[in-house]
């Protein structure tokens, strides 16, 4: 073969290799140097291919797709800054442990180096945040086929290996490299006769879910036997068996838990929610645990981590299973890496838990579940927490939603309605770095792999970060439903003690923009409205939720007024709680 037939080769193998494995998504970006890839994609019939002019939005799509579908999305790009556009994504998913491979086409050796055009160091380029890199040779019948094929299944198999995470692959490629006619029958491919006829991978691989020892588990069912008030955290919990299975322990065991928004446990009906009685000094100096059992990973608001320091229990133990260290406080006194779903069941005994502390966590939860269905009636204005809480009641249990960072994956995690146990929607977010970067195409990506329409909550700033990538949501099979909350700029701000800095706050730290998101939405065709009442946003919010369109809801508010609502909200659920306590 000449090279041209070679490098055509090279591609398809490659492409094919990752199909066997049930990689069939495919995130391209155009560009010439990725041709063998990308033909070999657009040519393979198993392969599903979304096209970006992005890179970041591909990227971004790719582990939005992962976080829903549980497998890797594969990306493929041109040379140069292209590969560097992954960044951010990469670095979300390494540090979340979600499955991502890349393949980015570069130069060959001869024009590294040199001042070549679109010619950058691609080596190595996302160091640490890479599970595994390996830089591929130029396609040559002197490499064995064999050990190009066992690359692929190997990049496969650490991408999705204890620790999930992104790979990288990079391929150099000379020209030409557009693809041609391949011979049938070449000698440095017909070591691969059985591997056409199984339509198998050339090597496949099983992993097991790790199991904690018995002596681990007895030592920490004593723990809790011994314990006068312990208390369990769901953290981020990647699938429903692990959060049915940590949900079932605390029924089991009687035991007060609180459930992070990322644990896919926090509208359950079936607990008493922390998060708002953390708001009172009287309660937590009352509920003060002796133990805390941390499922899953971090969590979103930094009030428990604040009052867990003021509680200081003698055992903090975090099972999560990652080998990642997870002790932001340095104050875990023991960690165990095992499937929070096995850890979990086998703690299931007859202990009788009943709560030791006299408070009546149920009294109280259906105390502050008034107070906010009052705070949501329908002729009052809406506003952010109404938004949050209003999207929580009603999104159909189908659907996904994805909650972008600062305040509204905060606000759900505070205020969000309680649900039967089988009407939550699955949840999704961007909480391994918390960037604000890339969340419109991660959601996308999220619908995708779930295969069922998701809403998106985002504040104005994480919307226009990531404005290009509406371009996604004419094409996607199932809809994207965005609710902006526009407040003018980055509305956490305000919660920090740097908003008293008058003289710097508003132009350095506020950033308040001046687009209009009523333009953006009709530059993109997809349908806007602008509702200002509780009542109005519930129509139209389940108006869009009924079709099989996107939509555009955006939320128009003021920042003043925002932190104003939140504390006199937290004052009078604070007020509640102290009179039950």
């Amino acid at each position: 073969m000449n090279n041209q037939q070679i490098t055509t080769v090279w591609g398809t193998l490659i492409i094919e290799e990752l199909v066997r494995h049930g990689i069939e998504r495919f995130c391209i970006s155009p560009g010439s140097r990725s041709t063998p890839l990308t033909a070999a994609a657009a040519r393979n019939p198993d392969a599903e291919c979304n096209v970006f002019p992005d890179e970041r939005a591909a990227a971004f799509f790719a582990l939005g797709f992962a976080r829903s579908a549980g497998k890797p999305a594969a990306l493929i790009c041109t040379s140069g800054t292209a590969v560097a556009n992954y960044f951010p994504a990469v670095i979300e998913a390494s540090v979340d442990h979600q499955p991502m491979i890349v393949l980015s086409a570069d130069r060959p050796f001869e024009l590294l180096e040199t001042g070549a055009n679109q010619t950058i160091r691609q080596h190595g380029i996302f160091g640490s945040y890479a599970r595994w890199y390996s830089e591929l040779p130029e396609p040559s019948e002197k490499i064995p086929v064999n050990a190009l094929l066992s690359t692929v299944d190997y990049a496969v198999r650490q991408s999705l290996g204890t620790s999930p995470g992104p790979v990288h692959l990079n391929l150099p490629f000379r020209e030409p490299f557009d693809p041609v006619d391949i011979p049938p029958d070449s000698p440095w491919t017909r070591t691969l006769d059985l591997w056409r006829k199984e339509h198998e991978p050339l090597s496949s691989f099983t992993f097991y879910r790790k199991t904690a020892e018995a002596v681990t588990v007895s030592r920490i069912r004593k723990l809790l036997t011994d314990a006068s008030s312990p208390l369990l955290v769901a953290g981020h919990l990647d699938t429903k068996a692990d959060a049915e299975a940590v949900l079932n322990l605390a029924r089991a065991l009687k035991i007060p838990m609180y459930t992070d928004i990322s644990s896919q446990l926090r509208m359950c009906r079936d607990n008493e929610p922390l998060q708002p009685l953390l708001l009172s000094e009287r309660f937590t100096s009352r509920f003060k645990p002796d133990l805390v059992l941390h499922f899953g990973g971090k969590i979103v608001g930094k009030r428990l981590a604040a009052t867990i320091k003021r509680w200081t229990p003698k055992h903090f133990i975090v099972i999560k299973k990652h080998p990642s260290r997870y002790n932001p406080d340095h104050n875990v006194t023991w960690q165990i890496e095992a499937s929070p779903e096995d850890f979990a069941g086998r703690l299931v005994s007859t202990i009788d838990r009943k709560n030791r502390n006299g408070l009546s966590l149920h009294a109280l939860s259906t105390e502050i579940e008034k107070e906010l269905y009052a705070y949501c009636s329908s002729e009052k204005a809406l506003t952010e927490i109404s938004t949050a809480r209003i999207v929580s009641e009603i999104i159909p249990e189908y659907h996904g939603l994805f909650l972008a960072n600062s305040m509204p994956i905060r606000d759900m995690d505070t205020y969000t309605a309680l649900r039967e146990n089988g009407a939550i929607p699955r949840f999704g977010m961007n909480r391994g770095a918390s960037g604000i970067d890339g969340n419109i195409a991660t959601a996308a990506g999220f619908a995708q792999g779930l295969g069922s329409p998701v809403t998106l909550v985002i504040g104005d700033i994480s919307f226009l970060h990531d404005l290009n990538s509406l371009t996604l949501l004419r094409t996607m099979k199932h809809p994207l439903h965005i609710v902006v909350i526009n407040n003018n700029g980055g509305g956490i701000f305000s919660f920090l003690p740097i908003a008293k800095q008058k003289d710097i706050f508003e132009t350095h730290f506020a950033t308040p923009q001046q687009y209009n998101i009523r333009s953006a939405a009709e530059t993109f065709g997809i349908p806007y409205c602008n509702p200002s009442t509780n009542r109005q946003f519930r129509e139209r919010y389940l108006k869009r939720c009924r079709s099989n369109t996107p939509g555009i809801i955006e939320i128009t508010c003021s920042r003043e007024n925002n932190l104003q609502e939140h504390h006199t909200l937290n004052a009078r659920l604070r007020a509640l709680i102290d009179q039950h306590v």
